[in-house]
């Protein structure tokens, strides 16, 4: 049995599922918002351990035994909640169903794609940059602060050639810093803010698929191509110990998918901004046609009897 664990409406879910059932793989689609009480679940740990199970919304129970392998994009879901819950309430539901979910993945036998411990590095992005840099990538230089004086002495240090983004791994619009944002780096008392020294060159977003590597380059207008409509993408032939560096990468990180991004600089030097444990895939295999579901789907099913 293969599991789907996550958002059916979401391209990347609906693919890996619906190119199962093409192939009449034995497989589950167990939607978020029908998690807890829909679809329920139950598992154990240390001395009392026991079989685990999903109940299904048809009444069906799957073992936790049966379950060979399992994707899942649980890090943003949305659970099930009651008529009269209170917006705090729900929350509540919400953390607790992805902490509970989350042990669960990390211990089942079996490939799962990914187990949610792969995502800690994302939690923050220069921590998971100070991962990176040992497997030969070009790291662009980085502060973090809390300190307007130390903001504006990295803008200087840089000729103003700077971007700020988000810390952690809250999603964030990829800014350039304009002179004007010097007046109001007081606001970063409140807040940190991580600053990046802005790498001149050509996007590159590698999907890691196992052992397999597919690569988009991305010609855009934006400093965050995912908001330029106008960006084109392309398939991209990456030079082998590149590519070898992004699996050893995904790799290292714990990641079976993986989404890296790469910016290509004029002089041929490879930057690594981010390694992504839970890629939209579909948004890149669209515009180039790269069998990405194909190949992620071959794993889920390799040994499947």
């Amino acid at each position: 049995m293969i599991l789907v664990l996550g958002d059916p409406r979401e391209p990347m879910v609906d693919r890996v599922y619906s190119e199962l059932k093409r192939r009449n793989r034995p497989v589950e689609m167990v939607p978020n918002y029908d998690i807890p009480g829909t679809i329920s679940f139950s598992f154990s740990l240390g001395d009392h351990r026991s079989g685990g199970a999903f109940k299904l919304s048809d009444g069906r129970t799957v073992g936790l035994e049966e379950i060979h392998s399992v994707y899942q994009r649980l890090g943003f879901s949305e659970f099930e909640t009651y008529q009269g819950y209170s917006d705090e309430e729900s929350r509540f539901v919400g953390a607790e169903c992805l902490a509970a979910l989350s042990v669960l993945l990390n211990h089942l036998p079996g490939r799962v794609v990914n187990r949610p411990v792969a995502s800690g590095s994302n939690a923050s992005k220069p921590c998971q940059i100070s991962l990176v840099e040992p497997f030969g990538f070009l790291i662009p230089a980085t502060l973090v602060t809390t300190m307007p004086d130390a903001a504006e002495e990295f803008y200087h240090a840089q000729g103003g050639e700077v971007i700020y983004k988000s810390i952690s791994y809250v999603r964030s619009i990829v800014q350039r810093m304009k002179p004007e944002d010097l007046e109001r780096l007081d606001r970063l008392r409140f807040c940190p803010v991580q600053l990046q020294q802005c790498v001149e060159g050509t996007d590159i977003r590698v999907h890691v698929v196992g052992e397999h590597t597919f690569a988009s380059l991305i010609q855009a207008e934006e400093s965050d191509y995912r908001y330029d409509k106008k960006a084109e993408v392309v398939a991209h032939d990456l030079p082998p110990d590149v590519a070898e560096a992004c699996r050893q990468v995904a790799r290292s990180l714990g990641m079976v998918l993986a989404g890296v991004d790469l910016r290509r600089t004029p002089e041929g030097e490879y930057c690594c901004f981010e390694v992504n444990p839970s890629p939209a895939f579909s948004w890149y295999e669209d515009r180039t046609e790269q069998p990405i579901t194909a190949t992620l789907c071959d794993l889920l099913e390799d040994g499947l009897v």
